[in-house]
């Protein structure tokens, strides 16, 4: 038995974004003794993990495919290597190429034997600001946005003058393809909030997406509801209408006013992982409930009907309900 799990934290991001020059400068913030890093590079030479060796006590670089695929067997072998060894890092960091998706990343983090030894602690993806458009033109960059809890801005010292850029705009088109994720900038290479910091920020980050927001297949689906939701109809419509699309969701998150809990519920979701946590009070601030969720052909009507048939009822009795599963 394992005393904790490794907290694993995904950098992605499409090809040049600038993945690498922001890790390094990261893992300047992190333990050495303590960080592991796995480097996935689709050449059959590495060079990003040269590069980073010397900020972290163990490497393992993974070389000729992606490990959303080709390689995702050496993903997990290294996995297990850095879990079930000794001394055992308390965080690994993975660098995925910037063709992967982190979908079988996330897949490997979750599987029935990492559970007890690993628990996916963010994805942040990382977007060059100046070729953003083209980038979503790519399923793979959109579906990278997709799963971020933090999203990089990187390159901004490069955009206006003859780049013709407005980083305002690029943020605001990004959002709507990662609208639970939070939202920073880089600038040559470094941005002002340490790695930690942004992981902690991303718990309460959520965003309203206009409707028919998507690209292709993939769809962003807001849901909200002015009051508050009854905390066992939530529960039933989780375990039915989402259950039945687990397997074509990307990410779900929400932020929940439920009946009889004084804090925000927080609602986080990568694949078929979901996760409950209490955030900050409500104190006297509006009590509403919004939920995100994307995913490829989604029924946005039905889940629309669905959330809204979990409004808790005016006349409710607060004491009949057990609210420790929240928690």
């Amino acid at each position: 038995m394992f005393e904790s799990p490794i907290a694993v934290t995904i950098v992605t991001g499409f090809l040049g974004a600038g993945k690498s020059t922001l890790l390094q400068k990261w893992l300047e913030e992190l333990p050495r003794h303590q960080t592991a890093v796995i480097v996935n590079e689709r050449g059959e030479v590495g060079i990003d993990g040269e590069l980073l060796a010397a900020r972290v006590a163990q490497l393992r670089e993974i070389t000729g495919g992606c490990v959303c695929c080709q390689t995702q067997a050496e993903l997990t072998s290294a996995l297990d290597e850095l879990s079930s060894g000794s001394p055992r890092p308390t965080r690994i960091v993975i660098e995925t190429s910037g063709a992967a998706s982190p979908s079988g990343v996330i897949r490997a983090v979750g599987a029935p034997w990492a559970r007890d030894r690993l628990v996916l602690d963010g994805v942040i993806t990382v977007v060059d600001v100046v070729r953003a458009t083209r980038a979503l033109g790519f399923d793979v960059a959109v579906e990278q946005l997709g799963f971020a809890d933090v999203v990089v801005l990187s390159h901004v010292d490069e955009a206006g003058g003859a780049s013709g850029v407005d980083v305002d705009a690029v943020e605001q088109t990004l959002s709507r393809h990662a609208p639970a994720a939070v939202m920073v900038r880089a600038e040559r290479g470094a941005i002002e909030t340490s790695f930690l910091e942004l992981l902690a920020q991303r718990a309460e980050a959520l965003h309203v997406v206009p409707e028919g927001t998507g690209h292709a297949s993939i769809e962003a689906v807001s849901l909200m509801l002015d009051g508050e939701l009854d905390e066992e109809q939530f529960g039933d419509w989780v375990e039915s209408a989402l259950a039945d699309v687990e397997a074509r969701i990307l990410r779900v998150k929400g932020i929940l006013a439920m009946r009889g809990v004084e804090a925000r519920v927080i609602v986080q979701g990568i694949s078929e992982a979901v996760d409950v946590v209490l955030g900050a009070p409500w104190g006297d601030a509006q009590r509403t409930s919004r939920l995100v969720v994307l995913g490829l052909g989604l029924d946005a009507a039905a889940l629309e009907a669905g959330f809204m048939r979990c409004a808790a009822k005016a006349a409710a009795d607060d004491d009949d309900s057990d609210h420790d599963d929240w928690v």
